[in-house]
């Protein structure tokens, strides 16, 4: 993975993820008990607007993989990390129920896309015979970092408000397009050669962990 620099980059991008996404997890259930009051229909309602936009995204990253070039994929990442902080930081601002369910679900379809394009990277570039160690390197980079937000921000939610953790927490998710960014501006971030399927041989599909 640190030889081919697109695949450690990509693994870092989950890592930057999770890094405010685990809160994430804890933030969903606050917000629909806690702050809006909704019990556990405002808790369903909000999660369930969050698996729907990683629903849209997904078919949105379906019809749009196989149109971008490198070039572009590369900028459509930056674009939806910074999309995702946006509405991530909408969501935990939200002054009424309905904003913020519709806050989150965009802030999804955004990660949907984003984590469906660098999925169908890593199975172009990653060979058949490292592809289930890297695969299961970045889950577990990503799972842990998420596990640790988790505990920060449950920790916090003791002493401070939800809306300021998930502000935290947005700003933490949307650095992440910042790095990306960098990386590829510098030059960083070349096309390797494809080690894995032919680009007319990966199925693009959502990722249910995102």
């Amino acid at each position: 993975m640190r030889a081919t620099p697109l695949i450690f980059g990509i693994g870092l991008i989950n890592v930057g993820w999770a890094s405010g996404g685990g809160a994430g997890q804890i933030l969903l259930s606050l917000f629909g008990d806690v702050v809006f009051r909704r019990g556990s229909v405002g808790i369903g309602a909000i999660w369930g607007s969050a698996g729907v936009g990683l629903i849209i995204g997904s078919i949105i990253a379906h019809r749009l993989f196989p149109r971008l070039s490198f070039k572009a994929y590369k900028i459509t990442v930056s674009v939806c990390y910074i999309v995702h902080g946006l509405f991530y930081l909408l969501f935990s601002l939200s002054p009424s129920f309905a904003a913020a369910i519709f806050f989150i679900g965009a802030s999804r379809v955004a990660v949907g896309v984003s984590s469906v394009c660098n999925s169908s990277q890593l199975l172009r570039h990653v060979a058949h015979e490292y592809r289930g160690r890297v695969f299961s390197t970045v889950e577990t980079w990503t799972w842990m970092t998420m596990m640790v937000s988790m505990s920060v921000a449950g920790y916090a939610s003791d002493h401070v408000s939800p809306r300021v953790i998930g502000t935290v927490a947005a700003f933490f998710s949307m650095s992440t397009a910042f790095w990306w960014g960098w990386a590829n501006y510098a030059g960083k971030l070349p096309e390797p050669a494809l080690a894995g399927g032919a680009p007319d041989e990966v199925e693009v599909h959502g990722d249910p962990a995102a």
